[in-house]
Formats: C-alpha cells, sequence, structure tokens
C-alpha cells in the first residue's frame, strides 16, 4: 500500500490533487483541518479485503472474543457495522449542510417569485390566501392547487377556512387502528425521531386495552448506546417480554417464538437516508416475513427537504403507514403536511410528547392542519411583538 499526504486550501482542491498523483482508485484514509487548509490523508495499491475484513467478522458474547467469520449470509448483523468513509467525513457533511442551506433558500426564492406572479394573475383574496399558505410552510405547487379552488365570492377569513379544511381533506389517514387490529409492525426510520419512546406508548396503548400476555416487543437496535436497555426499561414496567435480535436467524426465531402474541413490535436501528448499504438492510425486514408492516417513523422538527428525502428512500420497504413524533417542539407543521401529502403517506398516530402512554392519538387531519395554523398564528405574534419591543427600545 502507497500511502500520502496532501495539503490544500480546501476539501476540492485536496481531492483534486490526489487523483492527480494517485489515481482515480486512491481511498481516503483521514481527513483533518489544518492551518491554512486542510489535509489528507490518501491511499493507493491497497488490498480490498483488508476494507472488507470487519463486515465479517462476528463477536461470540459467550467466549468474549472476536472471530473472523466469512459463513453465511444470514450470520451477519442485521445493519453494517460501518458506512461508506466518504458519509461521515466532517468537512463533507458540512458541505451536504450547506447545500441543503442554499436548497431551502432557493426555494424560498421561488416561493416568493411565484407568489408576486400569482400576485398579479388572481385576484386579491388568491393572493393573500396564497401568501398565508406559504407563512404556513405549504410547498408551493400544493398551495397554488388551494387556492385555484377558492370560490371567487368568499371574503378572506371565509376562504381561508375552506381552504384549510381543503388541506386536511388531502391528507391520507391510516384506515386501521393498530391498537384494536394486532399484528406485527416494524417501526423504521432515521436516527432520532423517537422510535423506542413510540413503541413504548403503542405498547402500553395494547397492553392496557388487550392485557400485557398479548404484546411482545423484539429490538434491532444494537448500535446506540443504552438503546436495548431503554426498551427493556418499559417493558419490566409492561410486563412483556422483550427479545434482543442481531442477525437475520435471531429475528426469525424471535418472530416464530412470539407468533402466540396478538401485538409483536420490532423497534429498529436508526437508519441514515444517505447510508450506501440502506437496500441491505431494508431486504431484512422484507425476508424475514411478508407479515411485518412498516411504519415510517418522522419527527415534525425536521426540515421540509429532508423530510422528502426521507420518505423517498424508506418508501423501498413498502410502507403501511407513518406516525409523526415531536409536533409539541416544532414551530412550523406545514411542511410535514406537504411531504405526506405529495408522497400520499397514510398518517397512523401523532406524538406531541415524551410521555407514555399518553402522548400517543389517532390521526386526525382537521386537527392536524388546525395546529399547523395556531403555530403560524404564534410565530407571527412572537414576530410583531419582538417588533414593538425593538421600537420602543429604539426610542427608549
Amino acid at each position: 500500500m502507497k500511502i500520502k499526504r496532501f495539503q490544500a486550501a480546501d476539501v476540492r482542491q485536496a481531492i483534486k490533487e490526489v487523483r492527480e498523483v494517485l489515481g482515480p482508485d486512491a481511498v481516503i484514509l483521514s481527513n483533518t483541518r489544518v492551518d491554512g487548509g486542510v489535509e489528507i490523508v490518501a491511499a493507493t495499491d491497497y488490498d480490498e479485503k483488508e476494507f472488507k475484513r470487519p463486515a465479517q467478522t462476528k463477536v461470540n458474547t459467550e467466549q468474549n472474543r472476536v472471530e473472523i467469520n466469512p459463513s453465511i449470509r444470514a450470520e451477519q448483523p442485521i445493519a453494517p457495522p460501518q458506512q461508506n468513509i466518504w458519509s461521515q467525513e466532517p468537512t463533507l457533511v458540512q458541505m451536504r449542510k450547506e447545500i441543503s442551506g442554499l436548497k431551502d433558500m432557493l426555494e424560498n426564492q421561488l416561493s416568493e417569485l411565484a407568489w408576486k406572479d400569482m400576485k398579479h394573475s388572481n385576484t386579491p383574496v388568491q393572493s393573500q390566501l396564497l401568501q398565508r399558505h406559504l407563512q404556513l410552510g405549504i410547498q408551493i405547487d400544493l398551495a397554488k392547487k388551494l387556492v385555484s379552488q377558492v370560490h371567487s365570492g368568499d371574503d378572506l377569513e371565509t376562504a381561508w377556512r375552506h381552504s384549510l379544511g381543503a388541506l386536511a381533506q388531502q391528507i391520507d389517514i391510516h384506515e386501521d387502528d393498530i391498537i384494536t387490529s394486532g399484528g406485527i409492525y416494524a417501526l423504521v426510520g432515521p436516527t432520532g425521531v423517537g422510535k423506542t419512546t413510540t413503541v413504548a406508548k403503542l405498547a402500553a396503548r395494547c397492553a392496557l386495552k388487550h392485557g400485557a400476555k398479548n404484546v411482545a416487543l423484539i429490538t434491532t437496535d444494537c448500535y446506540r448506546i443504552g438503546g436495548q436497555e431503554q426498551l427493556r426499561t418499559y417493558a419490566r414496567i409492561l410486563g412483556v417480554p422483550v427479545r434482543v435480535a442481531k442477525t437475520h436467524k435471531e429475528l426469525a426465531n424471535a418472530l416464530n417464538d412470539l407468533l402466540d402474541r396478538r401485538f409483536i413490535l420490532i423497534d429498529t436501528a436508526g437508519m441514515n437516508q444517505r447510508d450506501m448499504q440502506l437496500t441491505e438492510k431494508f431486504a431484512v425486514l422484507k425476508q424475514q416475513s411478508p407479515k411485518i408492516k412498516n411504519i415510517l417513523t418522522l419527527s415534525a422538527t425536521t426540515q421540509a427537504s429532508v423530510l422528502n428525502d426521507i420518505i423517498t428512500t424508506f418508501s423501498h420497504l413498502e410502507l403501511s403507514g407513518c406516525i409523526l413524533t415531536k409536533t409539541d417542539e416544532t414551530n412550523s407543521l406545514g411542511g410535514v403536511i406537504s411531504a405526506l401529502i405529495r408522497h400520499r403517506l397514510p398518517l397512523v398516530y401523532v406524538c406531541n410528547g415524551q410521555q407514555v402512554p399518553e402522548d400517543i392519538s389517532l390521526a386526525r387531519p382537521n386537527r392536524l392542519v388546525k395546529q399547523a395554523n395556531d403555530l403560524m398564528n404564534e410565530q407571527q405574534l412572537d414576530s410583531a411583538s419582538e417588533f414593538n419591543d425593538g421600537g420602543f427600545a429604539a426610542y427608549g
């Protein structure tokens, strides 16, 4: 293996030098900031087996040692232990954040231009309605569609109520209450959206309604520190069993052992929608049991552009519906409402806090839209208050 160190003013220039010197097959080993720019360590003429070997290791917990296990795929961990080396590189992560910010800024500017264009081509009421929808956080195309349905004779407030009603009608909801119907459900989604807490809420509701003997939990989260212990604590309080499935085979065995339970809830490890190995992870849940219904868990605090990426990526799991969490922590719901409508993703439950099992309720589109409107009004009042306080301070 040939290893060489490169220094440049920025990452792009450093990578260009790597390619010129070592060729397109070079591997980035590290990237650090230094005075005057960045420093990249790259290698070529490497042995590919050295980079693939970590995926073939298996931890023998009984004998407390690590073995090399290039055997059958069924014994590999449910989630690959490492992501692509590029995905979490600090400078590239920062670049993605900046690009995402530029994308959001561009979308806002296009929305303003569209509003100005419609302001000249529509009635004053329609123009004001469009402006309100954009303030609500609704995507421009959906906002235009809603405004076009307004009756010409309505005053602004009447038209706004009708438009909000039309918005609520666009939101699909899951027809069945899973607490009543039962089944095997796997909660999937990115890290940090509240999957484990949501599993606990559902399990508690199921246990209260049908008895703890009808409920069981499975966790495949073997990577997040404290993830299993958190679920075990909930299970101990509820008096329901919990199984840990580290491999494909363990997941299959756990499902077979618990098939007499009316409700089996699976808490999965958080998946990064940019993970290069995400398709492999999806295959695990698909192949284990056709009875598993996958529910996407989304946080209301996530940016609209990111929500669209998440739903698009996780749609490969043939999602049965969506649970929206952290509605109590956001200052806008327009983005998530637009994403649900755009992807025709049925909403099952809405979570508005951390309390188990209180802070979860069946999806009610009218209630969600009303909350979105209330949040918009609160933001406008806060902005007006800050403006007035600043004005008085200036003259004081």
